[in-house]
């Protein structure tokens, strides 16, 4: 309390309350000078006893021994006093705030921004102005049984301490909620900064990025998961856990989540995630309904984060192209979640696959050219039956399974097949390639 109250200079007049204004000016013309003559001795010692019951009642403020803590309640008390004495004996008006309220109330302010910046909350404070209040109003109530004063005075001026505390009140919130919105500015910035050093290029030495995570108030986790919003998604903010950085401003709109392999991690993600991803049913949204708004980067040491994110930009890529799905919330690979999230995880093979797209269009045009002497529609059902019989460990039964086509038709194709290939259908290498060029055309199209 020492240091709050020496730290607290006055500030410019606020605008409070100005119900205890109105509450004088409402009796009769000579209120305030008839108050003069006898609240002036009550308020005499008014901060002694304020000071007393405050550091009796209000534990924050209860330290014995400590001389500097009472004096600076008693410092506060004493300010508060003075801008009330100013108010009920002067002439307020909205346009002409006496100077003892407007430092009373500057002070109150200052107070308040200062109790957000060390992290305290306001209740100790309004708690002594809670006390203040009754105190003040026990001694207006002892004058007025010791028959001082006109009793409407008494009454007007009575009300006026209680609307005189709710203006102290809202200068200290006023202070608290400017603070707190500066200091909330200042540790998006300094997360908005560690996202950036966490996801562009070669990683960063640790203890830098541990000293900038501890100025950012942001635990180091022990793996990380990158994700890439398309800029639909991000232009529709919602709330994010707070071990989630977040930055919606750059060119490529990114989000980093701690421990994203921990139980349970994925649904709860996905769930927080749903705020972001409303705008999809939006009629004039760029993005079809059903199209990916968000992709997570593959699990990753934290000092991974930059290939998380590079993944996560190259499947969000794959899935506006329609090359594969979004996973559901649950994690089962190849279900469509509500949620519009493509999961890396569910899709890698493809992601690896398809990193370079035209070197994988490459190696498909060079293991499948002997397809490109047939005609398209005949190229197409050996395709898919040689992809087929791959996949089935050459077994012909379960590629017309697959296929859902009588066994017979499966070797007759086969025949015709092993015409176009020869013998790269028993050569573990060529075999291995024909798949994956099959695959790549299964993605990419009859083109590849």
């Amino acid at each position: 309390m020492t240091r709050l109250v020496t730290r607290a200079l006055p500030a410019s007049n606020i605008t409070g309350v100005e119900r205890s204004a109105e509450v004088l000016s409402a009796g009769s013309a000579g209120v305030s000078g008839q108050a003069a003559g006898w609240l002036l001795p009550a308020l005499g010692s008014l901060a002694d006893d304020i000071t007393t019951a405050i550091v009796r009642e209000v534990g924050e403020y209860a330290q014995p021994g400590d001389d500097a803590a009472a004096r600076a309640v008693h410092r506060v008390a004493h300010e508060a006093v003075a801008g009330f004495r100013a108010r009920v004996t002067q002439s307020p008006s909205p346009a002409a705030e006496p100077p003892e309220t407007a430092a009373a109330a500057g002070m109150f302010r200052d107070l308040g921004r200062l109790l957000a910046m060390e992290g305290r909350s306001l209740g100790a404070l309004q708690a002594a102005l809670r006390v203040g209040a009754r105190v003040t109003w026990q001694r207006l109530r002892e004058q007025a049984r010791q028959g001082h004063g006109n009793p409407e005075a008494f009454a007007l001026i009575g009300e006026a301490v209680f609307w005189y505390m709710d203006e102290l009140a809202a200068s200290c919130s006023a202070g608290y909620s400017e603070a707190r919105a500066e200091l909330a500015g200042e540790t998006s910035q300094l997360r908005r900064h560690l996202l950036a050093m966490l996801t562009s290029g070669p990683a960063p030495p640790l203890p830098a990025v541990a000293s900038l995570a501890r100025a950012a108030g942001w635990p180091l986790p022990r793996r990380v998961a990158a994700v890439a919003l398309s800029p639909l998604a991000a232009g529709h903010q919602g709330p994010l856990p707070p071990d989630v950085l977040a930055d919606l401003s750059r060119r490529d709109p990114c989000l980093l989540i701690a421990d994203p392999d921990g139980p349970g991690r994925r649904r709860q993600f996905a769930a927080a995630l749903r705020g972001w991803l409303t705008a999809a049913s939006d009629p004039g949204a760029r993005l079809p309904p059903s199209g990916p708004l968000a992709a997570v980067g593959p699990a990753v040491p934290l000092t991974g984060a930059s290939g998380s994110l590079r993944w996560a930009v190259a499947a969000l890529a794959l899935a506006g192209r329609g090359l594969i799905g979004g996973g559901s919330d649950t994690g089962k690979a190849g279900e469509t979640g509500p949620a519009g999230i493509v999961w890396c995880e569910d899709h890698l093979p493809t992601l690896v696959l398809l990193a370079d797209a035209e070197l994988a269009t490459a190696l498909s045009r060079q293991a499948l050219a002997p397809l490109r002497r047939l005609r398209p529609d005949q190229a197409d059902r050996l395709a898919r039956t040689l992809l087929a019989w791959l996949e089935s460990a050459d077994d012909a039964n379960a590629a017309a399974r697959r296929l859902h086509v009588h066994p017979q038709t499966i070797r007759y194709r086969l025949r015709q097949v092993s015409e176009l290939f020869g013998e790269e259908l028993s050569d573990p290498d060529a075999r291995f390639q024909l798949l994956l060029a099959l695959r790549v055309r299964g993605l990419l199209g009859p083109s590849a």
